[in-house]
């Protein structure tokens, strides 16, 4: 029995090793890694580089090519971030950001170190799809992947190409559908242009939305949405979609500020422009991200000329969950 105990107590106790040590360093924005393993280690592939005393975050890069002619590997690698004014040195650590790692190390979050991938990743690591508010629309989901909500459901049926239904909607009688498609993805921006139908026979009463989101990252732990939706209603007074229901009523353009948090929770705020009313809101929220549900709380208004001073007349609060796997 002491053995076991000894024997398990050696191997939980055990230091991780990385993939990788940097051997060189070439500029200050390029090292040299020498690879122990080159499992999950290609050309762009983002990696994140270990103090080798403590094992905490020093930088994040991604891999710029790979020398096979030696032995063992060489792996050159592109500094993007250094975090805190760190200093990075021969002997620190390089591993693929991953799941694992991220777990493992308990890697603070970044936007930059945000996860895509054909694997079942947990939420938390992902791009958002929702820039809290569950009227707005963000980018698009992965491949084969659904996100779940009491207003709405959506899928991916490819890496760029999505489908969504709302579901108050269809519980009042509309058929109703929209599409999302994403036009550009790369470390410079992201594009995603969304569209929206629903009709309801016997009232002969229809709503069409078009809109997109852009995306322009400004460093490693903030970047800015913006973000345009049009409605069209031709029955707006009467319509039950847009009266009744509180859903669709105004058009709007949004400049949504996404900060995330060491806990990869996220921050969400910014000015709005409503269309109808010709007037500029805003909005301030705080989503909570666990690793496939998502819950939203904040407060927002249409028109800050009707807010006052020490009352609380003309905001309202916005909130949103859902589940995504």
């Amino acid at each position: 029995m002491t053995y076991i105990i000894l024997i398990l107590t050696l191997v939980f106790s055990f230091p991780v090793f990385s993939q990788g040590v940097i051997t060189r360093i070439n500029n200050t924005k390029q090292v040299l890694v020498e690879m122990k393993s080159l499992e999950g280690f290609l050309p762009d592939a983002k990696v994140i580089i270990l103090s080798e005393e403590n094992q905490t975050l020093l930088a994040f890069g991604k891999v710029h090519d790979i020398h096979l002619e030696t032995t063992p590997a060489l792996v050159k690698v592109d500094i993007i971030e250094i975090v805190d004014n760190s200093l990075v040195s021969v002997g620190d650590q390089v591993d693929l950001a991953s799941i694992e790692t991220f777990k493992d190390h308990d890697i603070p979050g970044f936007n930059s170190l945000t996860l895509s991938s054909s694997r079942k990743i947990p939420s938390r690591y992902k791009e958002l799809v929702y820039l809290g508010v569950f009227t707005s629309e963000g980018h698009n989901l992965e491949k084969s992947e659904t996100l779940i909500s009491p207003f709405q459901i959506q899928y991916g049926i490819t890496d760029k190409f999505g489908a969504k239904i709302v579901n108050a909607l269809w519980l009042d009688g509309y058929l109703n559908g929209g599409l999302k498609y994403q036009v550009v993805h790369n470390k410079y921006a992201k594009l995603t242009l969304n569209s929206f139908g629903a009709y309801k026979v016997e009232r002969q009463d229809w709503i069409g939305q078009f809109g997109g989101v852009l995306t322009l990252p400004q460093n490693a732990k903030f970047q800015n949405h913006f973000a345009a939706t049009f409605t069209f209603d031709p029955q707006f007074k009467q319509a039950n979609a847009t009266s009744n229901l509180g859903l669709f009523q105004d058009s709007d353009i949004r400049n949504i500020t996404e900060y995330i948090l060491d806990n990869w929770n996220r921050v969400l705020y910014g000015p709005v422009y409503n269309v109808e009313l010709q007037a500029f809101g805003g909005t301030v929220s705080y989503m909570w991200i666990w690793d496939h549900f998502h819950m939203s709380l904040g407060i927002a208004t249409k028109d800050f000329t009707n807010l006052t001073i020490g009352g609380t007349e003309g905001y309202y609060y916005v909130y949103d969950f859902f589940w995504r796997f």
